[in-house]
C-alpha cells in the first residue's frame, strides 16, 4: 500500500514589487489534482486539491495566502495509508479552506493555529503586506512576523524547535541542501513568475535526494504553486508524468459573479 510523504519546499519571497508565495510538492504517489475556484463563507478562494487526501492550499480575494510543509514526518509518511485503511481523510485541507475564508490576516492566523487544534507543519500565511510564519508541531505554536524584502524558505527541520521534524541523518543533510539551494536560486528572480523554473533546477544527479525537484525512486515532485498576492493570480504547474490525473480548474462560482482571482495552469 502506497504511503504518503511529504517533503515540500516552501518560499515567500518580494520580487518587482509583488509579494510571492511559491511550492515545490512532493509525493511517494502520484495525485488526482484540480484547482478549485469557489466562495468560501463568501469570500472568494482559489486552491489546489488532492482529492486522495483533501488536502488544499492557495489564495483568496483579499490577498491572503496559505502553505505548509510537514515537520510530523513519521506521521505524514503514514497518511495516505490511515485514510485508504480507513477512510478517514485528514482534517489539514479543511483547516487550510477555513482559514482562507478570513478576510484579514489576523483571523487567518487565528484560525489556524486554533481550529480543529491547529495545523502542524512549517505554515506561511501573508497578505501582500505582511507574512506570518507558524511552525507547530505537538508543542505551543511559534509565530513570527516576517520582514516581507527578506526571502525565507522552510522545508522539513525544525527552526523554532531544533528537535521538530528531521533533524539527524540523510533526511535533515536533505533538508538543510534543498533549503540553501532554493534560498540561492530565488535570489535570482528578477520577475515573480521566474520562481517556479528556478526552483525546479537540479544540481545534483537526476535522482539525488538532494534536488529541490524530486525524481527520486520514492519522492517525485508533482506540482508547483506560485501565489502573486499582489496581483490576485496563481500559477500552478504540474508535472504530468508524476500525476495520475489533473483535472483542471473547476469553477464553482456563481453564476454571473466576476472573479477577482486569475489562474494559469501550465503542464510541464
Amino acid at each position: 500500500m502506497t504511503n504518503l510523504l511529504n517533503e515540500c519546499i516552501i518560499i515567500s519571497k518580494e520580487v518587482d514589487d509583488k509579494f510571492i508565495l511559491a511550492k515545490n510538492r512532493d509525493r511517494t504517489y502520484k495525485p488526482k489534482l484540480e484547482i478549485i475556484h469557489e466562495l468560501i463563507d463568501g469570500v472568494e478562494v482559489v486552491h489546489l486539491h488532492d482529492l486522495h487526501t483533501d488536502w488544499s492550499e492557495g489564495m483568496n480575494e483579499f490577498g491572503i495566502g496559505i502553505m505548509n510543509t510537514a515537520l510530523m514526518v513519521g506521521f505524514d509518511e503514514k497518511e495516505l495509508k490511515i485514510i485508504q485503511k480507513t477512510g478517514n481523510i485528514s482534517e489539514d485541507g479543511d483547516k487550510i479552506r477555513t482559514a482562507l475564508s478570513k478576510k484579514n490576516l489576523k483571523d487567518a492566523i487565528t484560525s489556524i493555529v486554533g481550529y480543529k487544534k491547529g495545523l502542524r507543519g512549517h505554515t506561511f500565511i501573508s497578505s501582500p503586506d505582511d507574512m506570518i510564519t507558524v511552525e507547530m508541531s505537538n508543542r505551543k505554536p511559534k509565530l513570527k512576523l516576517v520582514n516581507s524584502e527578506h526571502p525565507i524558505v522552510r522545508t522539513n527541520h525544525g527552526h523554532a524547535y531544533s528537535d521538530a521534524g528531521y533533524n539527524t541523518g540523510k533526511s535533515y543533510e536533505s533538508s538543510k541542501i534543498r533549503q540553501i539551494s532554493a534560498e540561492l536560486q530565488i535570489e535570482k528572480a528578477k520577475k515573480w513568475y521566474d520562481l517556479a523554473p528556478l526552483l525546479r533546477q537540479k544540481f545534483f544527479d537526476n535522482t539525488s535526494r538532494f534536488n529541490m525537484k524530486r525524481d527520486t525512486p520514492k519522492l517525485k515532485t508533482s506540482s508547483q504553486m506560485v501565489l502573486n498576492l499582489t496581483d490576485k493570480l496563481v500559477l500552478f504547474t504540474y508535472f504530468d508524468s508524476n500525476v495520475e490525473k489533473f483535472f483542471g480548474i473547476k469553477n464553482k462560482l456563481p453564476k454571473g459573479y466576476t472573479p477577482k482571482i486569475k489562474i494559469k495552469v501550465i503542464e510541464a
